[in-house]
C-alpha cells in the first residue's frame, strides 16, 4: 500500500493527469477516473458520462485542499478494481483504507 503522503508521486509515476474540474462539471461526485492501472482500463460508469480521457483523474475543484486524501481513494479503489473486485466493494475498502490513513471522514 503506498504511504499517503507518497501517493502524488505514485500518481504521477503512473503517468496519470491529475486534473481539477468545476464543482459543477464533475457533479455529485468527489473525484472519479479513467486510468489503465496493471493493463487493465479501469473505471466507473461515470467517467464515460464525464468524458474523462484516459488517464486522467478529475477531482472537485472544491476538494483541491484534500488533495492527498482523495487522490489515496482514488488510488486504492483504482488497485481495487484491477483486481476485479466490483465497484461497491472497491469503493467500501477504499473509504476504509482513507479513513484508516486520515482518520473519519468529514461531512462537507
Amino acid at each position: 500500500m503506498t504511504p499517503p503522503t507518497r501517493v502524488r508521486q505514485e500518481i504521477d509515476a503512473l503517468g496519470y493527469r491529475v486534473r481539477y474540474v468545476p464543482d459543477e462539471t464533475i457533479g455529485e461526485h468527489v473525484a472519479c477516473y479513467h486510468v489503465v492501472f496493471d493493463g487493465r482500463t479501469v473505471k466507473p460508469d461515470a467517467a464515460g458520462d464525464l468524458g474523462i480521457p484516459l488517464n486522467e483523474i478529475w477531482i472537485s475543484e472544491g476538494y483541491r485542499d484534500r488533495e492527498d486524501r482523495v487522490l489515496y481513494h482514488e488510488l486504492r479503489e483504482i488497485q481495487y478494481r484491477a483486481r476485479g473486485w466490483k465497484p461497491g466493494r472497491a469503493h467500501r475498502q477504499a473509504v476504509q483504507d482513507e479513513e484508516a490513513a486520515f482518520g473519519p471522514r468529514i461531512s462537507d
